[in-house]
Protein backbone atom coordinates (compact mmCIF):
# COMPACT_ATOMS: atom_id res chain seq x y z
CA UNK A 1 0.00 0.00 0.00
CA UNK A 2 1.53 3.27 -1.07
CA UNK A 3 1.44 6.25 1.59
CA UNK A 4 -0.56 9.41 0.34
CA UNK A 5 0.64 12.48 2.08
CA UNK A 6 -2.66 12.43 3.75
CA UNK A 7 -4.05 11.75 7.42
CA UNK A 8 -5.50 7.84 7.53
CA UNK A 9 -8.40 8.26 9.38
CA UNK A 10 -10.01 4.61 10.19
CA UNK A 11 -14.24 5.59 10.82
CA UNK A 12 -16.41 3.46 12.98
CA UNK A 13 -18.09 4.19 16.60
CA UNK A 14 -17.64 0.77 17.52
CA UNK A 15 -13.78 0.28 19.48
CA UNK A 16 -13.71 -3.18 18.62
CA UNK A 17 -14.31 -2.63 14.75
CA UNK A 18 -12.07 0.15 15.01
CA UNK A 19 -9.11 -1.25 16.58
CA UNK A 20 -9.48 -3.92 14.20
CA UNK A 21 -9.20 -2.19 11.51
CA UNK A 22 -6.40 0.09 13.10
CA UNK A 23 -4.49 -3.00 13.37
CA UNK A 24 -5.38 -4.75 9.52
CA UNK A 25 -4.06 -0.95 8.39
CA UNK A 26 -1.00 -1.14 10.22
CA UNK A 27 0.63 -4.23 9.20
CA UNK A 28 -0.90 -3.39 5.68
CA UNK A 29 1.67 -0.03 5.77
CA UNK A 30 4.09 -2.32 6.49
CA UNK A 31 4.75 -1.64 10.11
CA UNK A 32 4.24 -4.64 11.70
CA UNK A 33 4.03 -8.51 10.75
CA UNK A 34 0.60 -9.17 12.26
CA UNK A 35 -2.04 -7.65 14.15
CA UNK A 36 -0.56 -8.41 17.28
CA UNK A 37 2.36 -6.78 17.06
CA UNK A 38 0.14 -3.65 15.33
CA UNK A 39 -1.65 -3.23 18.69
CA UNK A 40 1.34 -2.39 20.25
CA UNK A 41 2.26 0.33 18.25
CA UNK A 42 -1.67 1.86 18.53
CA UNK A 43 -1.22 5.03 21.28
CA UNK A 44 -4.38 5.82 23.23
CA UNK A 45 -4.40 9.65 22.28
CA UNK A 46 -2.17 11.38 19.85
CA UNK A 47 -0.86 13.33 22.76
CA UNK A 48 0.68 10.35 23.73
CA UNK A 49 3.69 10.81 20.86
CA UNK A 50 5.70 13.36 20.98
CA UNK A 51 4.98 15.04 17.27
CA UNK A 52 8.16 16.80 17.02
CA UNK A 53 10.34 13.33 17.28
CA UNK A 54 7.68 10.69 15.87
CA UNK A 55 8.31 8.53 12.74
CA UNK A 56 4.79 7.54 13.14
CA UNK A 57 1.56 8.59 14.78
CA UNK A 58 -0.80 5.99 15.58
CA UNK A 59 -3.78 6.53 17.52
CA UNK A 60 -7.11 4.63 18.47
CA UNK A 61 -9.20 7.78 18.89
CA UNK A 62 -8.98 11.39 17.85
CA UNK A 63 -11.21 14.48 17.48
CA UNK A 64 -10.69 16.61 14.54
CA UNK A 65 -12.28 19.78 16.61
CA UNK A 66 -10.97 19.58 20.05
CA UNK A 67 -7.59 21.12 19.19
CA UNK A 68 -6.64 22.56 15.41
CA UNK A 69 -3.36 23.21 16.05
CA UNK A 70 -2.92 19.53 16.72
CA UNK A 71 -4.85 18.97 13.41
CA UNK A 72 -2.71 21.36 11.80
CA UNK A 73 0.13 19.68 12.91
CA UNK A 74 -0.85 16.31 12.17
CA UNK A 75 -1.40 17.44 8.40
CA UNK A 76 2.08 18.65 8.47
CA UNK A 77 3.54 15.54 9.48
CA UNK A 78 1.41 13.98 6.72
CA UNK A 79 2.27 15.62 4.04
CA UNK A 80 5.98 15.42 4.83
CA UNK A 81 5.47 11.71 4.34
CA UNK A 82 5.32 10.65 7.98
CA UNK A 83 2.47 7.87 8.32
CA UNK A 84 -0.28 9.44 10.31
CA UNK A 85 -3.14 6.83 11.49
CA UNK A 86 -6.05 7.98 13.55
CA UNK A 87 -9.23 6.36 14.45
CA UNK A 88 -12.44 8.16 14.90
CA UNK A 89 -15.72 7.85 15.77
CA UNK A 90 -16.69 10.21 12.69
CA UNK A 91 -15.22 12.05 10.40
CA UNK A 92 -16.34 16.17 10.23
CA UNK A 93 -17.11 16.88 6.84
CA UNK A 94 -14.27 20.08 6.70
CA UNK A 95 -11.66 17.31 7.12
CA UNK A 96 -12.60 15.19 4.53
CA UNK A 97 -10.02 16.74 2.36
CA UNK A 98 -6.98 16.46 4.04
CA UNK A 99 -7.76 12.59 5.17
CA UNK A 100 -7.91 8.77 3.53
CA UNK A 101 -10.78 7.72 4.73
CA UNK A 102 -11.15 3.57 5.65
CA UNK A 103 -14.91 2.65 6.70
CA UNK A 104 -15.80 -0.90 7.94
CA UNK A 105 -16.25 -3.40 4.94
Amino acid sequence: MEKSNKIMVVISPDPVVRDRMLKRLIVRLGFAITPTDAGKLIKQSVHDTDLSNAYFVIADLYNFRASPITTQRLYELAARGIAVVVGVKKLPPEFEFICTAFYPE
